[in-house]
């Protein structure tokens, strides 16, 4: 069966090429949409079909589209900065949009659509999440999050009317080689000697290893069940105390012992971003990641165990290694 694979040469999207061909699928089975000018470095050095080109052009989604029976669509917009839903809306939905309406007539096995978690709200705008599972309100707090809320609806429509079968991913925070946002981020602050604990560090945090992850999607891609959504975590959430000690122990670091009560974090926060707005300047801190780094969010993945047989493999302290040893060794630290 010809696999497209939508941002195929991201982090995550390399990690599912990765895995396909490990599984036996040829590279010739392969079509990867990847848009002009994004760097092949992520990618296996194998004469794959690639169409360069944007997901919101629809002529170059129906060229893509030809002779697939399998999706994975993963391109996106995943940033937080935008000003207004429209930025997102194009991508999110209006590219998701194209590839429905050019799989209406393929007969196509799955469409595997990676959302989000925050669909369901960030801690950083709801507070705490404890256990949510796939029944859980979508209460997204950002741009984003809606829109990729409104992708998942585009989806199930989607099979309303032309029985498209689909699978929904919403990973939890996704970490491993070749990811270059949050989670450097935090390997970075620890190795520059930029971190500080705020609060004790007992909340608890869910990640989840992008092997494990698209080992999921996989899954779901395979299953018989027309359609589905699922939560994709790790075996368990982590108290961030720990989370930062494995990252700084994976790149021989250590974290300060003291940390800053979070009363005190949020107040000077607050007065960051005040002077950030008048100056311009974009302070490390902010009210934002304050609440990020001191609440917990957890999800319940029992859903995807029964009905898949997922079985994570990768818990953080080993995640953390095989992660701060692929950073130093490409010398992104």
């Amino acid at each position: 069966m010809k696999i497209l694979i939508t941002g195929a040469a991201g982090f995550i999207g390399s990690h599912l090429v990765d895995l396909l061909l490990a599984e036996g699928v040829k590279h010739s089975d392969l079509k990867l949409l990847i848009p002009v000018g994004e760097s092949l470095d992520n990618l296996p050095k194998k004469p794959f079909e690639i169409i360069r080109g944007d997901i919101r052009d629809k002529k170059v989604v129906q060229k893509a589209m030809e002779g697939v029976q399998i999706v994975y669509h993963l391109a996106a917009r995943i940033d937080f900065d935008g000003k207004s839903y429209a930025e997102y809306k194009d991508v999110n939905v209006d590219g998701t949009q194209n590839l429905l309406d050019s799989s209406r007539d393929k007969k196509l096995q799955k469409f595997v659509f990676f959302s989000s978690i925050g669909v369901f709200g960030l801690p950083a705008g709801i507070g705490d999440i404890i256990n949510w599972d796939e029944n859980h309100p979508k209460t997204y707090t950002n741009f984003y999050g809606e829109s990729k809320y409104e992708g998942e609806k585009r989806v199930i429509e989607a099979y309303d009317k032309w029985k498209i079968p689909y699978a929904i991913i919403r990973p939890a925070s996704v970490y491993g080689p070749r990811e270059k946002g949050p989670t450097l981020g935090l390997y970075k602050a620890i190795k520059n000697h930029q971190f500080i604990m705020i609060g004790d560090g007992s909340n608890k945090m869910h990640y989840v290893f992008v092997t494990d992850l698209v080992k999921a999607a996989r899954l779901a891609q395979l299953s018989k069940k027309p359609t589905g959504d699922y939560i994709i975590g790790g075996q368990n959430a982590d108290r961030f105390i720990d989370i930062a000690n494995s990252v700084a122990t994976s790149i021989n670091m250590k974290i300060p012992r003291f940390f800053l009560p979070k009363t005190l974090a949020l107040a000077v926060s607050y007065i960051m971003e005040f002077v950030g707005n008048i100056t311009g300047i974009k302070f490390p801190l902010f009210p934002s990641r304050v609440r990020t780094m001191t609440t917990s969010y957890f999800y319940n993945i029992s859903k995807v165990q029964k009905e898949l047989g997922y079985d994570p493999q990768i818990d953080f302290r080993k995640g953390s290694k095989i992660t701060g040893e692929w950073y130093m060794q490409n010398k992104l630290l």
